[in-house]
């Protein structure tokens, strides 16, 4: 594949005896180019003793080592659908699919990321062993010893590094299985080690400033499985802006709140100096919360070209956002929306979620009424909205709730794209359909691999999807979908995840859960 690559770190030298590991990424090259977490994976094995490591993904690969020289593949895993890539890879390269079927003849395959991290079930006979939590804190010292005990059985190994926290390996799960989640001291910023102009995001610096977030939404996987929350600190955050800047001129930050920083003023103002010397940096950000915001942020942001922001409303009316957790007040909404006007913004992207738990047609005419009046207030400012629909996660207080029936939310999103055309907004929903698919998965457990995989065969269309589901229903071997994705568990319910210690325990959730519901 011949495509430029500037490394911002510098990789090791091969040597003898060494451990072939390929980093996969489900999907194309220049996704995967732009997916921090993978990168970060790919450079901390990478630059691990005695390890040759290449990348691999769905259309290409970056590596002359061919798949019978290879020891172990590591997966990332973001989305739920993301399985379908992983399968692309395994069938491509002859790898059976599951980890029964693979003898000593075929590397170990581990996989990580968000979704397995939150509930790693319905796809455990994939994997023969899983990351769960932060990779940096261990990464490196699990492929160590992979590495050090190369050649001897996979269930040697896999026993040998089965006591590392954040290690799951899926054949040893029984009754009172544990798996303890790996947290790492968060002290050099994640951030781009490749940059590539064949990217989603071309020559793009990415600089993650925070993990996790603070709010904790009652719906938001990102709170619970990243707490606690944990800020990288000002000097190291300009010192990885020093070095993004001797590659690039394009600049990301990322969190899931990174207004929260307690230095983010003062991050803002560095760049905002820095922008005098260097006339052409650009800086962009994934969303920003209204009451969070500060006007030297946005002085930044619009000095450095952005002209539209991200924020995420989630809910219309203040007390569906307290239903959630989301203590946002309009006033804060359109005091943001002012600054935003008066710094020179010209439209924003408003975000939000469908089929809430409590939700009623008199907050969806609040979010209607909300956009009329930006839309009114400030002429020639772009409105944006843009709507998912809820899908209850695992690791979340929101798990046990149901999912609003398909028809339900088929109507409601008509009937927003009906009455934001009345204003003249042209307001963009999610399919309703797929998401039931990823609501299905969020909460499954290991009855759906097999199903899951015959999907893939299938096509992995959403045809497929319905038509396999209807046979596996037909043979009792799977329950019909809308008692699946559409009935709340119950608090008391023992779920396929509990078995991972997070922070936020079974208490901390169903506590929070009764909190939330309660509070409508």
């Amino acid at each position: 594949m011949q495509v430029e690559e500037r490394y911002i770190y510098a990789r090791r030298k091969e040597v003898n005896n060494q451990l072939n590991v390929w980093c996969a990424f489900p999907a194309v090259y220049n996704i995967g180019m732009s997916a921090l977490g993978y990168l970060t994976v790919f450079k901390y094995i990478d630059t691990t003793e005695g390890i040759k490591a290449e990348r691999i993904f769905t259309d290409t690969q970056t590596t002359d080592i061919s798949s019978r020289e290879i020891d172990v593949i590591t997966f990332s895993f973001s989305f739920e659908l993301d399985y379908l890539g992983i399968l692309k890879i395994l069938d491509k390269y002859k790898i059976p699919f599951f980890s029964k079927d693979r003898d000593e003849n075929f590397p170990l395959i581990c996989g990580g990321g968000p979704v397995l991290s939150a509930n790693p079930e319905p796809f455990a006979k994939l994997f023969d062993f899983i990351m769960i939590g932060d990779c940096e804190s261990n990464i490196q010292k699990i492929f160590k010893l992979i590495k050090e005990n190369k050649g001897k059985p996979k269930e040697e190994i896999l026993n040998i590094i089965s006591d590392e926290d954040g290690v799951y390996i899926p054949v040893k799960k029984e009754e009172g299985y544990r798996v303890k989640k790996s947290t790492a001291q968060l002290k050099q910023c994640a951030a781009t080690p490749i940059i590539t102009h064949n990217s989603y995001f071309p020559d793009t610096y990415i600089i993650e400033i925070e993990r996790g977030c603070p709010q904790r939404c009652g719906f938001c996987m990102t709170s619970y499985i990243n707490s606690p929350v944990r800020y990288y600190s000002y000097e190291e955050i300009i010192k990885q802006i020093e070095t993004g800047l001797k590659y690039t001129n394009k600049l990301a930050l990322l969190g899931a709140l990174i207004c929260s920083h307690p230095d983010i003023d003062r991050i803002s103002e560095y760049i905002i100096n820095k922008k005098e010397e260097i006339s052409d940096i650009e800086v962009s950000v994934s969303s920003l919360r209204a009451d969070y915001v500060s006007d030297k942020t946005l002085e930044m942001l619009h000095k450095c070209g952005q002209r539209t922001a991200t924020i995420a409303v989630e809910a219309g009316s203040e007390r569906l956002r307290r239903v959630i957790n989301k203590n946002l007040t309009k006033s804060s909404i359109m005091e943001v929306i002012k600054k935003m006007a008066e710094k020179g913004f010209n439209g924003v992207k408003i975000y939000g979620i469908i089929g809430l738990p409590t939700e009623t047609y008199k907050d969806i005419d609040e979010f209607i009424e909300l956009c009329k009046e930006i839309k009114q207030k400030y002429k020639g400012f772009n409105v944006i909205p843009s709507f998912s629909t809820f899908v209850p996660k695992a690791q979340t207080p929101f798990q046990y709730a149901r999912r609003e029936e398909s028809k339900s939310l088929e109507k409601k999103n008509e009937y927003i794209k009906k009455e934001f055309a009345k204003i003249g907004i042209k307001a963009r929903t999610s399919s309703v359909k797929w998401d039931d698919i990823q609501a299905l998965i969020s909460r499954g457990g290991r009855e759906l691999t097999e199903y899951l995989t015959d999907v893939y065969k299938q096509g992995g269309n959403l045809g497929a999807f319905r038509s396999v589901y209807r046979e596996y229903t037909e043979k009792n071997i799977l329950k019909p979908l809308e008692e699946v994705i559409n009935k709340c568990i119950s608090p008391e319910q023992e779920t396929e995840w509990e078995f991972i210690e997070y922070f936020n325990n079974k208490e901390i959730l169903q506590k929070e859960y009764k909190r939330l519901i309660n509070s409508n």
